[in-house]
């Protein structure tokens, strides 16, 4: 369900963005992005709210995997991958399973895009969490051939 890295070329961004400006650009662009997420992704929403007894949360895009019959949560971060950002991404996939997830559905997937990683540090994170996620990175420029045919044919690590 996952790749990594994820090639977001089409968005035409370069330098520094910021995780809202990327949220814009993918969302603005969404054919695009659901073409290069696979083939059974379906939108469900971006900033979706919930209240949680009074704090917001809001979850940067939101997709229902229509032939997993799952919701899948992206969350993205413009930087390097940071430990905490798997904690979140863990409630976040705790919060729709017990909102939005009916007794049809499979468990909620999470999916951190992250601008860069250390893959020792993303495979500590997750630690006894047993939700079903996965860490990925992402580009906006032009990758080397070598790198753009491993990302055709490379499987990411996830945790489930």
């Amino acid at each position: 369900m996952a790749k990594d890295p994820y090639n977001f070329e089409f968005l035409r961004l370069s330098g520094d963005v910021t995780e809202r400006d990327l949220e814009n650009a993918l969302t603005g662009r969404i054919t695009e992005t659901l073409q290069e997420l696979e083939p059974g992704f379906s939108f469900v929403g971006r900033q979706v709210h919930f209240d949680v007894d009074g704090d917001d949360y809001y979850i940067d895009p939101l997709f229902v995997h229509v032939e997993q019959l799952r919701y899948v949560i992206i969350e993205l971060k413009t930087g390097k991958f940071q430990p905490e950002f798997a904690g979140k991404l863990n409630f976040y996939v705790a919060l729709v399973d017990d909102v939005l997830r009916r007794d049809f559905h499979n468990e909620t997937v999470g999916i951190l895009i992250c601008g860069t990683k250390n893959y020792r540090s993303v495979r500590y994170s997750p630690g006894r969490s047993t939700s079903p996620m996965t860490v990925a990175a992402y580009t906006y420029d032009k990758l080397p051939p070598a790198e753009q045919q491993a990302g055709q044919g490379g499987a990411s690590r996830s945790r489930r």
